[in-house]
C-alpha cells in the first residue's frame, strides 16, 4: 500500500511514520512512502472559504500523492483538487484534535473516512494554563523580563498591593469544562483551590463527582480569582468575554486564555487590562495570530502573552500520532468504522467510487 506522510514541523514526517508502524507491526501488509513536511508552526497557518489552519501549497501536495492508498497529515492542505488528484485514496487522517484543513465534504463524496485525534494535547494544555495562572499572578514573567533584559531588580514586585494571591486560597472559575478544563480542575484542586463552572452541557451532578461546583456565567465571573477558557469557539460563543462581563469581575481577578482568541473581545480586554479594572491577563492565543505590530497588547505591562504553545509538547505530538494510526490500521486491518471520524456518513458513499 502507498502511504503519504505530511508532516510539519512538530509532528513530523518520523513521528508519523514512527507511529504507523508501529500500529501495522505484525501484519503482513508492505508499504512505500512518499513524503512531505511543511513548515508550521513557523509559518503562521492560513485559511480560505474551503479549508483552515492549513500551511502549505495544494498543488504541490497533489503533485506527490498520485497513487496514494493512505494520507498521514497534520498541518497539510488536503482540499478537493488534493483529494481528486489521488485517485486510489481509501482513507486521510489528521494528528489533531480538529481536522479543519481537510475538506470532509470532498471525502465524504468519494465514501473516504477523515480520521482525527481528539484529546491529544488535552494534558499539554492543562499544564501550560496553570503555568499561565501562576506566571502572571505571580509576576514571574514580569521579574523575569525585568532582570533579563533590563537588568532591573524589581523590589516592587514584593509589595502587598502587587503581589498575587496564591493557588491554595482561590477561586478558579472554568468556562468549558471538557477534556481539558477537567484535567485543569484536577491540577488546580491539588495546589488547594476551589473550582466553579459555567458549561451548559454539562449536568451538575457530574461536576459535582469530580469537585466542580456548577455555576451561571455572571456568577462565576464575580466570583472567581482566576477565569480560564475552555470554551469551543461557534458563533454563541463568539466575543462571550466583553465590557459586560468584565465589568462583573472582581479587580482582583486574572483571565487565562489558552481555547480561542475569538472567545474575548480584545479591545475591551486590553482596555481594562490598562485601567487596571482587573489585575492581570494571561494570553496564549489572539484574534489575528501573531498580533499586529501595532497591537495594544504589547504596550500593557499586566500580561503574560506567548505565541500559541499550550498544547505544545512531545507526548502531545506523539500520542496524536499514535490514536491516528491506531483508528487507521482498524479501518484497514479489523474492518471496524473508525472510532474518532468526523465524517461518519461516508459509508453511503463508498458504492459510488
Amino acid at each position: 500500500m502507498k502511504v503519504s506522510i505530511l508532516g510539519d514541523l512538530f509532528v513530523t514526517n518520523e513521528v508519523l511514520q514512527r507511529a504507523f508502524e508501529k500500529a501495522f507491526e505484525g501484519t503482513s501488509l508492505s508499504f512505500e512512502y512518499n513524503y512531505l513536511t511543511d513548515t508550521w508552526p513557523v509559518t503562521p497557518v492560513m485559511k480560505t472559504d474551503e479549508i483552515s489552519e492549513f500551511v502549505g501549497d495544494e498543488d504541490e501536495v497533489s503533485s506527490i500523492i498520485g497513487d496514494t492508498e493512505i494520507i498521514l497529515t497534520h498541518t497539510a492542505p488536503i482540499t478537493k483538487k488534493v483529494i481528486d488528484s489521488a485517485k486510489m485514496l481509501k482513507i486521510v487522517g489528521a494528528a489533531r484534535g480538529g481536522p479543519v484543513n481537510i475538506n470532509w465534504s470532498a471525502c465524504t463524496a468519494r465514501g473516504i473516512p477523515v480520521l482525527y485525534s481528539p484529546g491529544r494535547n488535552s494534558g499539554a494544555v492543562a499544564e501550560f494554563t496553570v503555568g499561565l495562572m501562576l506566571a502572571q499572578s505571580r509576576n514571574i514573567t514580569l521579574s523575569h523580563f525585568s532582570l533579563m533584559t533590563e537588568k532591573r531588580w524589581r523590589g516592587d514586585l514584593y509589595t502587598y498591593d502587587v503581589v498575587g494571591k496564591e493557588l491554595g486560597s482561590s477561586v478558579v472559575g472554568l468556562i468549558g469544562a471538557g477534556a481539558i478544563g477537567r484535567e485543569v480542575a484536577r491540577i488546580v484542586q491539588a495546589f488547594g483551590a476551589g473550582v466553579i463552572v459555567y458549561d451548559p452541557y454539562l449536568s451538575e451532578e457530574y461536576l459535582t463527582s469530580i469537585n466542580c461546583k456548577k455555576v451561571e456565567l455572571d456568577k462565576l465571573l464575580k466570583e472567581a480569582d482566576f477565569i480560564s477558557l475552555h470554551a469551543r469557539y461557534t458563533k454563541e460563543t463568539e466575543k462571550m468575554i466583553g465590557d459586560r462581563e468584565i465589568a462583573l469581575m472582581k479587580r482582583s481577578a486574572y483571565i487565562i486564555n489558552t481555547a480561542r482568541g475569538e472567545l474575548i473581545d480584545h479591545n475591551a480586554l486590553y482596555s481594562a487590562l490598562k485601567s487596571k479594572r482587573i489585575a492581570g491577563a494571561a494570553l496564549d492565543i489572539f484574534e489575528a495570530e501573531p498580533p499586529p505590530e501595532n497591537s495594544p497588547l504589547y504596550e500593557l505591562e499586566n500580561v503574560t502573552a506567548t505565541s500559541h504553545l499550550a498544547g505544545a509538547s512531545i507526548q502531545a505530538a506523539e500520542l496524536g500520532a499514535r490514536v491516528l494510526c491506531e483508528g487507521i490500521f482498524d479501518y484497514i486491518v479489523n474492518k471496524k468504522n473508525p472510532r474518532f471520524c468526523v465524517n461518519p456518513d461516508y459509508s453511503k458513499h463508498i458504492q459510488r467510487e
